[in-house]
């Protein structure tokens, strides 16, 4: 495969490798100016409410008549927007593109079990049988056909391997070309997937170019015009960049974060062998919006400690059923929760839009609120940097997710009811 060098250079992502650096929200006539669509209130001050548990409190929907047993004549307690003229539209949900960044490098060939210093030591390559049921390389790769496998057709997925090559002279070749095309998830996609896993070429080889293979990823995933729908690339690895140590820096705090602020969405798996780059990889996860937790840990050292990525290296684990679990929770955390803003045949009021939740016990219509904290931190819903997508947060999301026979509608032409900042 020809060499791909572009992601080698600085990587500022105002051109050249990656054009994600740009403005993403135009203008609007709800004062809905940032970045997170946080609603403006569109000349009511009712828009901000008290809510519990990610919903509005009590006669806190959008269409609500207003504050009863209010004394006539305050006009704090009126309310211009009581009697607002509110369409209601079923949610759809969002589909995803989900594209695998899967490294390859020679030590995947290694047993989950063999410590690390003994597999790096290694001396001639190829070593290790990479088929072995206790290679890292076998279990991940059946760990993808069966995630992908399961996921629903309304989806899309592919997948891209890092390093491309098959020899010292390409072992840091990447591609911004996946080797598994994103596409929907229909028995032919599925048939190249196992194909392309299965394929003696693919067989791990090479260094670990991950930096490039990953900026490469997310520069396909934003340029493709085809993917309308949530953006989520999974990263898989087992050590540490090994092609360009010195770009790490400037990756995980320009590349990460500007590929969250135009939609797309990194997770990121550290298999056995990737202990001592805990820190790095804890930061492209808590910097590309998949922090397991608000309060994980990823600051930059000790380079060892890190916890806001699936950390799949304690010694003893089962690394395939913990992998299996890790993919499984990935991709149903990029398949539930987002739905499409709809499209009328106007232009939006970003500052008029609510969630409704219908629970299916028959209890009524509950008002879900906005809260534009980072979506880890957040109960309640919020725009996509683009917003054309409304993503549920926090409990909220699995509420609704939980709730089968439940639905989910978007209100249009009320002031957006807002919990606490």
């Amino acid at each position: 495969m020809k060499r791909d060098t572009r992601w080698a250079r600085p990587l500022v992502l105002t051109g050249g490798v990656l054009f994600i650096a740009v403005a993403v929200a135009c203008g609007d006539e709800a004062g809905a100016g940032d970045g997170q669509g946080s609603s403006g209130t569109s000349g009511a001050s009712s828009g901000d409410m008290t809510s519990s548990g990610g919903f509005a409190s009590s006669g806190a929907s959008g269409a609500s008549g207003g504050t009863s047993g209010a004394s006539s004549g305050t006009a704090s307690q009126f309310d211009p927007d009581a009697a607002c003229a509110a369409t209601t539209v079923d949610a759809e949900k969002t589909p995803a593109n989900i594209l695998f960044i899967v490294d390859r490098s020679r030590s995947m060939r290694c047993a989950a079990t063999t410590p690390t210093a003994t597999c790096e030591a290694i001396p001639e390559w190829p070593g290790g049988n990479a088929n072995s049921p206790t290679a890292k390389w076998n279990i991940t790769r059946e760990a993808l056909k069966s995630v992908i496998a399961a996921m629903p057709s309304t989806h899309w997925a592919g997948i891209t391997y890092f390093n491309t090559g098959n020899s010292p002279e390409t072992e840091c070749d990447v591609t911004d070309t996946p080797n598994v095309p994103v596409a929907p998830i229909t028995d032919d996609q599925l048939t190249l997937v196992n194909a392309s896993l299965d394929s003696p070429a693919t067989q791990p080889d090479g260094l670990t170019p991950l930096v490039g293979g990953v900026t490469l990823g997310y520069h396909h995933l934003h340029t493709t015009p085809s993917f309308t729908g949530k953006k989520v690339l999974v990263l898989i690895t087992d050590g540490a960049e090994t092609c360009a140590p010195s770009l790490q820096e400037e990756f995980v705090t320009k590349t990460v974060v500007d590929a969250r602020s135009v939609g797309i969405t990194t997770f990121v798996i550290g298999a056995p062998g990737s202990e001592g780059n805990r820190a790095f990889l804890s930061r492209i996860a808590y910097n590309g919006g998949s922090a397991r937790t608000p309060d994980c840990k990823h600051d930059t050292t000790p380079a060892d400690e890190g916890d806001c990525h699936f950390d799949l290296t304690e010694a003893g684990a089962d690394l395939a059923n913990q992998l299996n679990a890790a993919l499984d929770t990935i991709t149903k955390k990029a398949l539930d929760c987002d739905f499409e803003v709809p499209t009328g045949s106007g232009p939006i009021d970003y500052g008029k839009v609510n969630v409704i939740y219908t629970p299916s016990d028959g209890s009524g219509p509950q008002t879900i609120v906005q809260d534009t904290k980072d979506c880890s931190e957040a109960n309640g819903w919020q725009y996509s940097p683009d917003r054309k997508r409304i993503t549920l947060c926090g409990q909220v999301c699995e509420t609704v997710k939980a709730d089968v026979n439940g639905s989910v509608s978007i209100q249009l032409g009320c002031v957006t009811q807002t919990g606490p900042k």
